[in-house]
């Protein structure tokens, strides 16, 4: 009896080692390593939420997007109320331009938790990459609400106002967004710098007009 608690608590540990390493490695971007850990934890156990759903985030970063959410979906087939796996699956379905299946996962996440800024700065997203503009403001909106510091969200709502022509609104939330992204996002920040020149241009155009 005691041997066989004994394997149980080793096997645990070696889960758990093992979850440890695969982040280790996701956290260094050395996603195929991080899938092998993964996958050997999920050898001990199998119906472990946290590992699908981490596995597929390492997939989707291998860019290995159906994969990844073929994991997601285990991963939800244990626990439907995985939020992380929905918001995960929505990102993996919007790189592969499936994005209104993006959006009903973003959309169950947010019912799961309406408080998940991400998820309304990545509904806004998929709507912005299906030239839903007014609808992506909104889920835009809904993200700085609950983080006015989301980066990405400002300069989603930047692009969003930009195409609707409001120019003015649109140069103020990419400044901000060039004030406060941090530096994996500095070829957005050059983006955003030629569009605020772009739409300076074309504020000047319109007053010489008037």
């Amino acid at each position: 009896m005691k041997e066989g608690k004994n394997k149980e608590i080793k096997g645990l540990n070696d889960v758990k080692q093992l979850i440890a390493e695969g982040n280790y490695y996701l956290k260094q971007k050395q996603y195929g390593p991080a899938v092998i850990c993964y996958e050997n934890a999920l050898d001990l156990d199998p119906e472990n939420t946290q590992i699908w759903d981490n596995r597929g985030v390492a997939l989707a970063g291998a860019g290995r997007h159906d994969e990844a959410i073929e994991s997601f979906e285990i991963a939800l087939d244990f626990q439907p109320d995985n939020i992380l796996a929905w918001s995960n699956m929505g990102v993996s379905m919007a790189a592969l331009k499936r994005f209104d299946e993006a959006i009903n996962c973003f959309d169950r996440a947010i019912q799961l938790n309406p408080s998940d800024s991400n998820a309304w700065n990545n509904k806004g997203t998929a709507l912005f990459s299906l030239s839903k503009y007014s609808a992506a403001l909104h889920s835009f909106n809904k993200a700085l609400e609950l983080d006015p510091d989301n980066a990405k969200a400002l300069a989603g709502k930047g692009s969003a106002l930009r195409f609707t022509g409001e120019y003015k609104e649109a140069i103020k939330c990419m400044e901000k967004f060039i004030e406060i992204a941090p530096p994996e996002l500095s070829y957005q920040k050059e983006e955003a710098w030629a569009m605020i020149f772009d739409m300076k241009l074309l504020l000047e155009k319109e007053s010489k007009k008037n």
